[in-house]
């Protein structure tokens, strides 16, 4: 019984959250607790609770006495949101182009909290080479090749903040840096060999990792140079121009 209630509970409290966000939405501005309580249906209590709680995490801000507007969090993880669709859509036609010159998968990894997340990878199929959609795939930032190419602009006391950093992580990611790609043994198969190269967005900040699965006796120079320059295409295309 506790369990359906506190399940009950939390979809209410969600349902009631999204209500108070729609209703500052469609005003666009600052809007008085009495108007968003005479809107939502809430009790002004209600609503006062719930959105000083919203406020804490940047989802709202109050503007002046009893008044409340959308806060500049929904903004940043908008742009992040934006950031991801515009990669998977810019990031496709090349990658299909990389897997036909080399043969071998081709996989976009985004970050998510300590993680790098892989969102695309090519597949052979019969009708050619096709990019699907993965759920789930998901490698430590720290130690994995896809993972250390999107901490190249993080600073030392970022670093420090995640988990399994190690002594030789920052002149590792010096490396990276100059270097322009990352590489490791893929998985549990010491044949295999990861190779990622930095997506950069318009700001030249990196936005994504793409990787190379190929086999390590056969990865040459000119596939990884192959897969920088297709790294530097989609970032053309995301608006990043080196100077």
């Amino acid at each position: 019984m506790s369990d359906t209630k506190a399940a009950s509970t939390s979809i209410q409290v969600l349902s009631r959250m999204f209500s108070l966000l729609d209703t500052l939405a469609r005003d666009g501005g600052a809007v008085s607790l009495k108007l968003i309580s005479e809107q939502t249906g809430l009790h002004p209590s209600t609503a006062h609770r719930i959105l000083n709680d919203l406020a804490v995490g940047g989802m709202v801000e109050r503007s002046g006495p009893g008044s409340y507007r959308l806060g500049l969090r929904l903004l940043e993880l908008g742009n992040l949101v934006r950031t991801r669709l515009d990669v998977r859509d810019l990031a496709v036609r090349p990658m299909q182009e990389l897997h036909r010159l080399t043969g071998f998968p081709v996989s976009l990894f985004i970050r998510q909290d300590d993680d790098a997340l892989c969102i695309e990878r090519t597949v052979s199929e019969r009708n050619g080479v096709q990019v699907t959609r993965v759920m789930g795939l998901r490698v430590p930032l720290t130690s994995s090749a896809a993972g250390k190419i999107l901490l190249i602009n993080e600073s030392g006391s970022a670093l420090q903040g995640l988990t399994g950093v190690h002594p030789g992580l920052h002149a590792e990611l010096s490396v990276i840096r100059q270097s322009g790609m990352a590489q490791e043994g893929e998985g549990q198969d010491p044949s295999l060999q990861l190779t990622a190269a930095p997506i950069l967005d318009d700001q030249g900040r990196v936005t994504a990792s793409l990787a190379l699965n190929a086999p390590a006796a056969r990865m040459s120079p000119e596939w990884g140079e192959a897969l920088k320059n297709t790294a530097q295409r989609i970032s053309s295309t995301l608006g990043w121009h080196h100077g």
